[in-house]
């Protein structure tokens, strides 16, 4: 765990660093790559920034909504960058709102943006789950295992490097360019990484140590992982054109 960089007299944040150099390189390969999916390189990024900045507001406004009490006696820390004053559920429903209105406005197709958009997905997972070592979240539960970390006064399981490496693999498999990429009918990309990171969490969720449970001990993100996998192979499989039967068997 690591998370304050320091630089001479500056403390900086590591975890939200690392974030936005996730965003920032998923941006520039999406920019670079969006040609190969007809996309223009300027519709990619001004729908990630506009995605972004609205993000930012609604994640500051469900907070306010829903603890208004600490914004009365300070009224300023409305606008202060304090990153324990976010709602993330509202920040990620604000800027699908706004991708989606976006999106509409400039007559984006739905898959193929989607595609365009699935480096910059990819990165930003690499870069979440480094963002989570740097600040101790998901961590892993207790092990004895060689290579346990120390986190939270136990050794634990390096949750955030398994995810971590596990998304490295699925940037590598997704990489824009690749052959079999071509082969296949927009959203087919997409839908390629949301299945291989729904299986890798679905994986690695059995060795978090703080998951959230349901019904006594069923893990709730392996359930929706394993439900996400399921939807997006189904509608794979729904996509793949059928191969014509030449022997006529």
């Amino acid at each position: 765990m690591f998370p304050i960089l320091h630089i001479g007299p500056l403390s900086i944040p590591l975890p939200g660093l690392i974030l936005i150099l996730g965003i920032w390189l998923g941006i520039t390969l999406a920019e670079k790559h969006s040609y190969k999916l007809g996309l223009s390189a300027n519709t990619v990024y001004n729908l990630v920034f506009v995605s972004l900045v609205a993000g930012l507001v609604f994640a500051r406004l469900s907070y306010v909504i829903r603890f208004p009490s600490s914004f009365f006696e300070n009224p300023l820390t409305l606008i202060l960058p304090n990153p324990n004053l976010f709602d993330v559920q509202g920040g990620i429903a604000g800027a699908i709102l706004a991708a989606v209105i976006y999106g509409n406005r400039k007559k984006l197709g739905l898959w193929p943006t989607l595609d365009g958009l699935t480096p910059m997905f990819a990165v930003f997972f690499i870069a979440l789950h480094l963002s989570n070592l740097a600040s101790g979240n998901a961590y892993g539960s207790p092990t004895e295992l060689p290579w346990g970390i120390k986190l939270w006064n136990e050794t634990r399981h390096p949750t955030q490097l398994y995810e971590a490496v596990s998304a490295c693999i699925i940037l590598l498999i997704t990489w824009p360019g690749r052959h079999w990429i071509s082969k296949v009918s927009p959203g087919g990309l997409f839908l390629v990484f949301l299945a291989l990171a729904s299986f890798s969490r679905l994986i690695c969720e059995a060795f978090r140590g703080d998951s959230l449970t349901i019904f006594g001990h069923y893990r709730l993100a392996q359930i929706l992982s394993l439900v996400m996998l399921m939807v997006s192979l189904w509608v794979l499989h729904k996509k793949i054109p059928e191969i014509p039967n030449e022997a006529g068997l």
